[in-house]
């Protein structure tokens, strides 16, 4: 029996805890950002090793903070994945910098080091770093699409040779494991999301960690207009503002979210692991579909399908049996702002092409039960046959 309700693609898993933390937050007198906030930072360090952390109202927000603490600004360029969200690239361009749109692997969709090293190999060599007719290669950052990690060791290793940066977009990969701890642990920047539809939410938030302590408290001052001392910190009714400053800060109300969310979190994880091993084994067989690539230590955030056939009409189908899906992404210069502004054209990205041509997201978040889980596999093995 097909189902009589919409599925949505995405929808937060919320409990009684939640609610309680916020009631309890709302009732003290202080919801901007505060003691809660850095409670809610102390703790997402310690669970995935990190040295610091900052918290943020989003993953951009931390992102464009840690290049703008890393001192990358006009006249350098930045080395982007071209299969992510804008967000990756708009940071960039926002600090003066230029993003450049490398190809993805074909087979996993991220970032490779080879693809890196091509480019670099590509660059003059200077006392200064690599050099390309942009501008200095200053930095590089890396997408771990859906949940998967990029190769981070052959990452680190080739920017340290270069004398370059490595920052990590972990909006999708909390808690994705790296090596024998968790992503973030390691780097200058990694950014993290807790959007409504990310593995674990505060409504809109985000976290930057890092293992360089004086970022990460530069960070605290510029997410704030640059003020040195926070409010909740001050003794009296002095402050002083000592850089350029933004207005980045995530509430405590937000922060309450979180801390009860983290202390769910592998549950959670645990629940959509469970739901990806199930479409894998219910599409691992079907003919015209390539299941979602594997990866032990995802943070499993995304569940993607290659059709063979006719991906759009795939897509309406689902849509007619109540099934809602996504698509992650298109590519960046497929948008009308980076093909004008950068002259870009798909045939430079050979693989983003096959990836985007054939991909669709499927329904994968803890909230769901197991006869959605059912209904998705469903659906899916109905259309194919």
């Amino acid at each position: 029996m097909e189902r009589t309700s919409k599925l949505p693609f995405a929808r937060p898993d919320l409990s009684d805890g939640e609610f309680e933390a916020v009631k309890r937050v709302m009732e003290s007198g202080w919801i901007t950002s505060g003691p809660e906030t850095d409670a809610f930072e102390t703790e997402f360090a310690a669970m995935i090793g990190a040295p610091g952390a900052a918290a943020l109202n989003s993953a951009t927000a931390a992102l464009h903070l840690g290049l703008v603490a890393l001192g990358i600004g006009p006249g350098d360029v930045v080395l982007v994945p071209a299969l992510t969200f804008t967000a990756t690239a708009e940071v960039v361009s926002r600090t003066g910098a230029r993003p450049v749109l490398l190809d993805v692997d074909r087979d996993d969709y991220l970032l490779s080091p080879g693809a890196v090293q091509c480019f670099l190999e590509g660059c003059k060599q200077t006392a200064e770093g690599p050099v390309c007719d942009l501008g200095r290669v200053r930095a590089v950052i890396c997408v771990h699409y859906g949940g998967r990690v990029c190769d981070l060791d052959a990452l680190f290793a080739l920017c340290e040779r270069a004398g370059i940066e490595l920052l990590q977009d972990a909006a999708h990969s909390f808690p994705a494991k790296d090596g024998p701890g968790y992503v973030g642990r390691r780097g200058p920047v990694t950014a993290f999301s807790f959007y409504a539809t990310k593995n674990m939410t505060t409504g809109e938030g985000g976290m930057i960690t890092g293992d360089r302590p004086d970022l990460i408290e530069r960070v605290r001052r510029m997410r704030l207009h640059g003020i040195a001392t926070p409010a909740h910190r001050r003794a009296g009714w002095h402050y002083d503002v000592v850089e350029q400053g933004y207005k980045y800060n995530l509430s405590d109300i937000a922060s309450a979210i979180g801390r009860v969310q983290l202390q769910r979190a592998h549950s959670m994880w645990e629940r959509r692991k469970l739901i990806h091993e199930s479409y894998q084994r219910a599409f691992s067989e079907i003919p015209g579909i390539r299941p979602c690539p594997e990866q032990s230590g995802s943070a499993y955030h995304l569940y993607t399908l290659e059709i063979d056939s006719n991906r759009d009409q795939f897509i309406a189908a689902m849509e007619e049996k109540n099934i809602g899906t996504g698509l992650h992404f298109i590519p960046l210069y497929r948008m009308t702002y980076y093909r004008e502004r950068y002259g870009l054209q798909p045939q430079q990205f050979p693989a983003c092409e096959e990836i985007f041509a054939r991909i669709v997201s499927l329904p994968i978040y803890s909230a769901m039960s197991d006869e959605d889980c059912m209904d998705v596999i469903a659906a899916v093995q109905a259309i194919m046959a």
